[in-house]
Formats: C-alpha cells, sequence, structure tokens
C-alpha cells in the first residue's frame, strides 16, 4: 500500500497536483493545505492513499496523518467516495471537520458538492469514532467564519468571493497576521497581503 510519496511538483490544479515521482507524472488529489503548500517546480512530500475502484485508480494526498486518517474514517460513510471526501478536506482543514462532527454541527461541513444530508450522516456515523481518535484536535477547529464582524472575516469572505476556498483564506489571512507581528493592518493592508500571498501560490 502506497503511503507516502515525494518528488518534485509539476502543476498545481485547484483540486490536485501532479508530482513528478521518479520520472512518472502521478496525479494526486489534494487537501486544501496540501495544495497551498505546493509550488510548481519545488519539491514536496506527502501522505498519500491510492483508491482502486470501478470508477478508477485513483491518488489522494494529505499533509500529515491526521488529514489521511479523517480521509478513510470519512469514506467509510456511505455515498462519501474518495472525490467527494477528499473535496471537504480542501475547503475545510482537518480540525474544523473533526470539531463539526464532535459538535453535532453538520451546517458547518458545507461545501460545494455535499449536500445536507450527507453531511448529517457524516454528523451521525462518524460522530462516536471521531470523539474516540481525534479529541485532542477539536479544539482547534472552530474556523474564522466570512460572517464574524471583523476585518479577518470581511478579507476571508473577499478572497472566498474571488474563488479561493475558506481554509485557503484562513491560512492566508493567519499568516499574514502573524509575519506583521506588532504591526495592526487594516482590512485593506490584510487582504492585498493575503491575496499576494495566495496568487504567488
Amino acid at each position: 500500500m502506497i503511503r507516502s510519496l515525494s518528488g518534485t511538483v509539476l502543476s498545481v490544479e485547484s483540486d490536485s497536483i501532479c508530482l513528478d515521482v521518479s520520472g512518472f507524472g502521478i496525479e494526486v488529489f489534494a487537501s486544501g493545505t496540501l495544495i497551498s503548500s505546493a509550488a510548481a517546480g519545488e519539491f514536496l512530500s506527502c501522505r498519500a492513499y491510492m483508491q482502486v475502484s470501478e470508477a478508477g485508480i485513483y491518488m489522494f494526498g494529505f499533509s500529515d496523518e491526521t488529514e489521511r486518517d479523517l480521509f478513510l474514517e470519512i469514506t467509510q460513510v456511505k455515498t462519501m467516495g474518495g472525490k467527494l471526501s477528499i473535496a471537504l478536506l480542501r475547503h475545510l482543514d482537518a480540525p474544523s471537520v473533526i470539531s463539526a462532527i464532535m459538535s453535532g454541527d453538520p451546517s458547518r461541513l458545507a461545501v460545494p458538492g455535499l449536500g445536507p444530508k450527507r453531511a448529517e450522516r457524516i454528523c451521525f456515523e462518524l460522530r462516536p469514532k471521531i470523539e474516540k481518535k481525534f479529541s485532542s484536535l477539536a479544539s482547534f477547529g472552530t474556523p474564522v467564519l466570512p460572517s464574524a464582524r471583523s476585518a479577518e472575516g470581511e478579507v476571508i469572505g473577499g478572497l472566498m468571493g474571488l474563488g479561493f476556498s475558506q481554509g485557503e483564506a484562513s491560512r492566508a489571512v493567519s499568516q499574514c497576521r502573524a509575519e506583521s507581528g506588532e504591526r495592526a493592518l487594516n482590512e485593506e493592508e490584510l487582504m492585498m497581503l493575503a491575496l499576494h500571498k495566495l496568487q504567488r501560490r
């Protein structure tokens, strides 16, 4: 079984990475955190899972073992295939998904392609397993909502309006805040810095 991949990034798409592994160009459908850390021409190492089904063979990539384990749990839910499960982790980071499941709040799993009934099923079926396996991560999973009355929330909402996922926008804003140190950033400055960071990736 393939558990990890390492190689040079050939290209980065909105939902996948093409990785040169010993001369083979492998398409890896990736989580949001992995996509945000990838850049064409740079070396990348990631956790991986290869799924073989009637629909074909797919490779999925993750930034760490926690994401991989969570992905495998989600795929056990009825009607949740690999591509839909990775789509969830592309729009929300692992702690946010874990927190939503443990709180029993399917509305926090609202991402494109995942309807409310599937979200409810995920929360219902996985809550006992998630509480047992990932409880230490739940406190870190509260996402910054675009509706929040803050500069961060407004900027994240603006970036999502430009086509970036909530996870990508949240990470970029957090990084910009951290890099600014003691200097306070207004909403316009934060938007410009975060947008520049995302476009550079």
